[in-house]
This record gives C-alpha cells, structure tokens and sequence, in this order.
C-alpha cells in the first residue's frame, strides 16, 4: 500500500537516498527543501517539493500535513570541516528535531530521525549496542555533539510519553547519492576521501569509526517504519568486522584510486595540543581506547533483517562512482 512519506535534509547524503528508495517503492514523497536549493534532481525522482526550513515550525508543519511518515535527515554536520556557529547548530540540530517532532505527533506520523552516535559513552571492554549510555556534556565538544545529545534527549523524552518515534545511530557515512553535488560536500566524508585522492590531506587524527554507505543509513530508516517499534533504536555503522581509522579509511581510498598518496595519522592531542587547534575538538576522539569490534548491531540486523555493507564493497563501489561523476 503506498503512503506519504516526509523527508527533511533530502538534498544531502541520506536524505536523498532515502528519497531515492521509497519512490522506488512506490511511496509518495514529500521533500521539505530549503529556498535556493537545486531540487532537480529529487524532482526527476518523482520527489514533491515544499520549500522552507526545518527551522520554521510553521514551514514544518505544513509540508508535514497528511503525512504517514516523516524521516527527519536534516542537520548542520560537525566533523573537522563543519560549523562551529552554536545559534546554527542550536536553530537545525535542535530547533529542527523539536519541530519535526511536533509536526509527527500533530499529524499522527512515524518518524524516524537520524542521529549520530558521537554522544555515545566511549569504553574500553564494551562495544556500542542499540541501548549504549550516552556521554555527559563535555565543554570542549564540538556544537554537533552537543545539540544533536539534546536533540536525542527530546526524543527518548517524546518516546517515554508515548509519541511513535525511533532513531537511527549511524557511523561515518560515505558513498553515492542521487544528488551528488551536495554529496561531497566539504564538510561530508565523501569529500574526504576525495580530498585524499587528489593529495590535499597529508593527515587526519587516527579515529576508528565505523564507516557506512549512505544508502544503509537510508534503508534501515525506511524498514523502521515498517518494522521497527515505538521508541525503537537501531545502529548504521556498517560491518563490525571492519576497523578502519580515518587515515587507514581515506588510505584504502586512494589505493583503490590507483593513486600513491596515503594519509598519515597525526599524534594524539595529549601528544601535540596543535593537532586540536587543525582539526578542532573531533581530534579528542583519537584518544579514546575501543573494543574490537567497537560495536555490536546484531539487534538491529534481526529485527529491520538488513544485512550490514562492509568497506570492502562500500568503498570500491563509491570509488567508481567518483569516476563516474567526474570527481576524478
């Protein structure tokens, strides 16, 4: 049976794939796109577009109306090369989670927002899992990690009452899209593996995350509102046999690339105190000693029943459509 579904950050990585999957599918879809936006590609998906913010509650609102589903993909990235304006990362990554939330609830939608597991409690003996602790605020973390925990906490908060809302924790997430302008984006970690490629990043702190196609990410949304549960909570992180560093990571990369160059990694900030002053608080998370694997989605992959992409079919196949996009 097909029914609505709203996206939000459909232009970026996950966004875009998810539109990509539920046209497949046969779904209606209902882009909220910011003015200014190039939508022709998600238009060429059958994609309907409502322009506004996911800032506006208004503009939320009415794009939400009628609605079964809303994915909420839209956020203001952190890593090394996003924002560091609070106001910005307060107006998206919370502002936008507390009114896409009250648009699914007026309209009696699904909705399923995409997180991040950068707030997750590190340990040394116990992998991630599904129902990991979270980290306490931290004044030398970045803006996205700490306005995407408080957006995470409004949630579980809207799930303890009642309200049917699930979360997808996902990891470092690469590979194709449908709009592939805004896909390797500065800030995104496509446009790290390029910027490797071409020999423009001589080193990265060495953090070990797990590395995820985007359109994992988008699947394991899409079966979340047929599968999952209210207040359910499901990992993207890729393959848990895979432990790839950023360097090892953008490395494998270039090799593929048939390129020379390699990535080396820089020393811990308790080493050297500039490495933060690069890279910015990010750099922190190389300090952190985790298990191998460092998480554990088997709750996950049992109840969506998606199996997990590892990097040695993720990668190659991002790598060819570099190509085939004329990246390089």
């Amino acid at each position: 049976m097909s029914r609505t579904i709203m996206v939000t950050g459909a232009t970026g990585l996950v966004g875009a794939n998810v539109c990509a999957l539920a046209t497949r599918a046969g779904d209606d879809v209902v882009a909220l796109v910011r003015n200014g936006s190039d939508t022709t590609r998600l238009e060429a998906l059958g994609v309907r577009i409502v322009r506004g913010d996911v800032a506006d509650s208004d503009e939320v609102s009415a794009a939400a109306a009628g609605v079964d589903a809303i994915v909420h993909c839209a956020a203001v990235l952190g890593g090394t090369y996003g924002s560091t304006d609070p106001a910005v990362h307060d107006a998206i990554n919370l502002g936008g989670m507390t009114n896409v939330l009250d648009a699914a609830a007026a309209n009696d939608a699904k909705l399923v927002a995409i997180s991040t597991t950068a707030f997750f409690a590190a340990s040394e003996t116990d992998a991630w899992t599904e129902h990991s602790p979270y980290s306490p605020h931290n004044p030398a973390e970045s803006q996205y990690t700490r306005t995407k925990r408080a957006a995470q906490q409004e949630l579980d908060r809207r799930a303890e009452g009642g309200q049917h809302v699930q979360s997808v924790f996902p990891g470092a997430i690469y590979g194709p899209s449908p709009v592939p302008e805004r896909a390797v984006e500065i800030a995104g970690q496509n446009a790290m593996i390029l910027r490797a490629i071409r020999g423009e990043l001589p080193r990265y702190p060495a953090i070990a995350v797990g590395w995820v196609l985007g359109e994992q990410v988008a699947r394991r949304a899409l079966l979340a509102i047929d599968r999952g549960v209210p207040g359910g909570r499901y990992l993207a992180m890729g393959d848990s046999h895979d432990s790839y560093s950023f360097p090892a990571f953008l490395s494998l990369g270039c090799e593929l690339a048939g390129v020379e160059y390699r990535v080396a990694a820089t020393p811990r900030p308790s080493e050297d105190p500039t490495v933060v002053e690069e890279f910015g608080p990010f750099a922190y998370m190389s300090e952190a000693i985790r298990p191998v694997p460092a998480f554990d989605d088997s709750e996950t992959r049992r109840l969506l029943d998606d199996p997990a992409v590892p990097v040695a079919v993720g990668l190659p196949r991002t790598v060819e459509w570099f190509k085939q996009t004329g990246e390089i």
